[in-house]
């Protein structure tokens, strides 16, 4: 999980209540990454689900957001953390997180825009806000942002809600990702990405990833 990422779930962890229970899908961790991005660490004393295609580090149960096998109503909140740009058919999928989602539940939804194609198990999509803007026409109230370059974000952000919308949970979550973009939602490869041209940052991060793999991990 990218840093940036990391820090905006520790802020939401420790400065909103969003509903239980929690669900993570995209919850698998990588070879080399199973101790980093630990998002059950962020909600202490809560209950979360982590998902995924595959058992492994930090999945509990096997879900494909194509094809939910939960109950309407089940989920109190979605987190899907730079994983709808892996889903094959990410409109399928926000129709199932809004039929699982309990009313009052929240999706907090982040991808990749301006990034590698990384494959997990593949790369499917690059999302405007206005791409993210059609995906949560779903759900009855969402806010859209984009991280990092005006006209070449580095991350989209997407919470929606499900009716009935909490207005002072909104409003806190509201106020937390304000910190964040203005605190916590730069790093270095953010720095990187936005410095260094194409030509020079594609091989830079073919090496890095050449260098994991020897290491018997992955990005």
């Amino acid at each position: 999980m990218r840093t940036t990422i990391y820090k905006l779930v520790q802020a939401l962890g420790r400065q909103t209540a969003l509903p239980e229970p929690l669900y993570e899908f995209g919850a698998y961790r990588v070879a080399g990454q199973e101790g980093r991005g630990d998002v059950r660490a962020c909600f202490p004393g809560r209950r979360l689900v982590g998902c995924d295609l595959v058992t492994g580090p930090g999945v509990d149960e096997i879900q494909d957001l194509h094809h939910l096998t939960l109950a309407d109503g089940t989920i109190g909140t979605a987190l899907l953390l730079d994983t709808i740009e892996h889903v094959r058919e990410p409109f399928r999928a926000m129709a199932e997180i809004h039929r699982c989602l309990r009313p009052g539940g929240v999706m907090v939804m982040t991808s990749v825009m301006y990034f590698p194609i990384h494959l997990h198990p593949d790369d499917y999509w690059r999302f405007t806000a206005s791409g993210f803007t059609s995906l949560v026409q779903p759900f009855e109230h969402a806010t859209v942002d984009m991280i990092g370059l005006r006209t070449l974000p580095h991350t989209v952000l997407a919470i929606a809600y499900k009716a009935p919308v909490d207005a002072r949970l909104r409003d806190a979550v509201t106020a937390t990702v304000a910190a964040w973009k203005r605190r916590g939602a730069r790093s270095w490869k953010e720095v990187m990405l936005a410095l260094t041209p194409p030509c020079l940052l594609v091989p830079g991060y073919d090496l890095y990833v050449a260098y994991l793999a020897r290491q018997g991990r992955r990005v």
